[in-house]
């Protein structure tokens, strides 16, 4: 009864795997879309589920395992850190604020440097790229290969070369974020700096409906100018605003006695190419490891050993290693060619001198001479 309770945990961690991971992609493919906030919203908030279910589950393996006395073995050989990297830092850094931001109806707002603001907003979007580490667990739980050595094999590469795409496209990623770099990301954003510091070194540019419109249509990067509570320009209208616009989407920003309005999607759209770009390309690095590599290792490595081990074990099982032309300095295929050539021949005559059908009568030193040992 335990085992098959734990059986349906396992299940139901696993299909949420591949929830989250469809989510995290449905919610970028919204963002380059132009969904509506109220759509957004949703995912936000199943977003947000997800990484608490997460940490959750990482908690209670953590405890499992310091109780058995193995949370070091769980860490390392059994994938926690994988457990760790997606569930706590993107609960306390990405979607935790982003819900609760949602509840309170909260946006960015102050009258601190803007483009550090700007940066340190996309440094946390970053991270949610290492929700794809989940890719890993779910590549584990899959059973493509029949040798045990080749799954083991395959799955050490993939972790490796797919935990090491994501975590330096992570980490690069939030260097850049918070740094200065040049781009078409960098032009609005400074295009967002100089409309506050224009309006401080002159505030008569946007007295007036007539002259804040002007000067508004001038800053791409202006949603609204407010005097106080009086709105002065607006690019769109309220209705326009309140369904396509959310907590994130925008900063509000003092210039002296103006509000100023920012839309902050640009950044957003430039973060979702690149989380799926590195999703599409880490799926593709599996996909082609489990392709390409796993059959070449399967032919190279395995399929010779099985052969080997059936020949040692079955008496009557007398098949040749077969040796590819462009492998055999190789070592497993230099073993192979003493199979074939020295072992196989004195197995068969073994056989022929052994009528009565008993056990093959070769001793360990003549193994030994055939390795040359």
């Amino acid at each position: 009864m335990k085992k098959r309770f734990i059986s349906f945990l396992e299940t139901v961690v696993t299909l949420a795997i591949v929830l989250v991971l469809l989510q995290t992609m449905a919610e970028d493919i919204l963002v380059l879309s132009g969904a509506s906030w109220t759509i957004r919203r949703v995912f936000l908030f199943t977003g947000f589920g997800f990484d608490l279910f997460f940490t959750l589950e990482f908690l209670i393996r953590s405890w499992n395992a310091l109780s058995r006395r193995s949370f070091r073995r769980y860490i390392t050989r059994e994938n926690g850190w994988v457990d760790f990297a997606a569930s706590i830092p993107l609960l306390v850094f990405t979607s935790g604020p982003a819900f609760f931001s949602i509840l309170t109806g909260a946006a960015f707002a102050g009258s601190g440097a803007l483009i550090g603001l700007l940066k340190v907003v996309k440094a946390v979007r970053m991270a949610r790229v290492l929700r794809l580490l989940r890719l890993l667990k779910i590549f584990k739980r899959i059973r493509f290969a029949d040798s045990v050595m080749v799954q083991r094999h395959t799955v050490r590469i993939v972790t490796t070369a797919a935990s090491t795409l994501i975590f330096s496209v992570t980490i690069i990623g939030t260097v850049f974020a918070l740094t200065d770099y040049t781009g078409t990301e960098n032009a609005w954003m400074m295009d967002q700096s100089a409309a506050i510091v224009s309006l401080e070194e002159r505030p008569d540019w946007a007295a007036g409906p007539d002259n804040a419109e002007v000067w508004g249509k001038s800053r791409p990067s202006v949603m609204m100018l407010k005097d106080n509570d009086w709105t002065l320009y607006a690019r769109n209208s309220d209705d326009y605003f309140a369904e396509y616009f959310g907590p994130g989407d925008y900063a509000v920003r003092q210039a002296g006695s103006y509000a100023l309005w920012f839309d902050l999607k640009p950044s957003a759209v430039s973060q979702s190419k690149l989380n799926l770009t590195v999703f599409l390309s880490t799926l593709a690095v599996v996909l082609l490891i489990m392709v390409t590599y796993s059959p070449h290792f399967a032919i190279t490595i395995s399929d010779p050993v099985n052969v080997m081990i059936r020949g040692l074990k079955e008496k009557s099982y007398n098949l040749e290693v077969s040796i590819p032309s462009e492998y055999p300095d190789d070592d497993i295929f230099r073993l192979g060619a003493a199979y074939n050539d020295e072992y196989l021949p004195l197995k068969e005559r073994n056989n022929s001198e052994d009528t009565g059908g008993g056990a093959l009568d070769i001793s360990l030193d003549d193994i030994s001479d055939l390795l040359g040992t």
